[in-house]
């Protein structure tokens, strides 16, 4: 899926907080000082990131085990279409982004429930269905260095794409955010 438009609204806050110092710009100078200083110290910022690095490992095994129903490509194809023809771009997990955190990002878009519900999907199934499929279909065509850390696939998963290659490139292609005509 094309990455969330995360850019705009880091933009839009930026520019929000310009204009609150802009607006209050004769604080005493201890004020501004106190605070420089608050925010995590490395030390909370290093665990934060450890905390996430472990979720997200953990996510990885989730996904790589997540059971993706018999008639995916026949539900999938035609949701994926239908947001796409609807211009809605659903949020994509990041590099630091949980699954729940993905999850609770998609069940917020308004715009998007209804087209969910249309195809019997809740977000969860949704974002847990489509990163299941991507991993395993990336792990299919270009397999990783075997390590202990290399998720094992669901067999079932690995054996449907397998012998629905034209079907998983279709939905590749759907997927894609430089495709401009869905076939």
């Amino acid at each position: 899926m094309t990455p969330f438009p995360l850019r705009g609204m880091l933009v839009a806050s930026a520019c929000a907080l310009g204009f609150i110092d802009l607006a209050c710009p004769l604080r005493p100078a201890h004020a501004q000082q106190a605070e420089e200083h608050h925010g995590p110290t490395d030390e909370q910022r290093a665990e934060i990131q450890r905390a996430v690095h472990e979720a997200i490992q953990q996510d990885i095994h989730k996904v790589a085990q997540y059971k993706l129903p018999k008639d995916f490509f026949a539900r999938m194809l035609p949701l994926v279409r239908q947001i796409r023809r609807a211009g809605i771009i659903p949020p994509t997990q990041t590099v630091n982004m949980t699954l729940t955190t993905t999850i609770r990002r998609t069940q917020a878009m308004p715009q998007l429930q209804p087209i969910l519900q249309q195809h019997g999907m809740s977000a969860e199934d949704f974002v847990m269905s489509l990163t299941a499929f991507e991993m395993t279909n990336t792990m299919i065509q270009a397999p990783p260095r075997k390590t202990k850390d290399t998720p094992q696939l669901d067999k079932d998963n690995v054996r449907l794409i397998e012998t629905h290659q034209a079907l998983a490139q279709a939905l590749v292609h759907d997927m894609d955010a430089e495709t401009e005509h869905l076939q």
